[in-house]
């Protein structure tokens, strides 16, 4: 029986491990490498199958989900609408203001006809 570091070895890199002298991966080491990659890409390859089959088939929570999706964009709509009606009427009183204004001036005018507004001097 020979010496352990004397002993001829099944590796092509003669020492028996995973490894070399020089610290170079064998390669049953990258044909592992290899597999889990392919194994990897499979399971990469099944999710997208799995996500192209989510857009083709309709079930209860897709139907919920559009549903409630409708329903918040409808909901939305009828608040817009009724943001625009208050600012519409908003307006409104804002120009009978303005009017109320424009009487209270035209009627101020008639106290002091000579009088200009903005052509006082200090």
């Amino acid at each position: 029986m020979s010496s352990p570091s004397t002993a001829p070895s099944s590796s092509p890199y003669g020492m028996g491990g995973l490894c070399d002298i020089t610290g170079n991966i064998p390669e049953l080491a990258g044909s592992i490498f290899q597999t889990k990659n392919a194994g990897r890409k499979r399971e990469m390859q099944t999710y997208m199958m799995a996500l192209d089959g989510i857009e083709t088939e309709a079930d209860e929570q897709d139907t919920l989900f559009t549903k409630l999706c409708i329903e918040t964009v409808h909901s939305s709509y009828l608040a817009a609408q009724n943001r625009v009606r208050q600012y519409t009427q908003f307006l409104t009183l804002l120009k009978r203001e303005e009017d109320a204004w424009a009487q209270r001036a035209s009627r101020a005018c008639y106290l002091m006809p000579d009088y200009k507004p903005g052509s006082h001097s200090f």
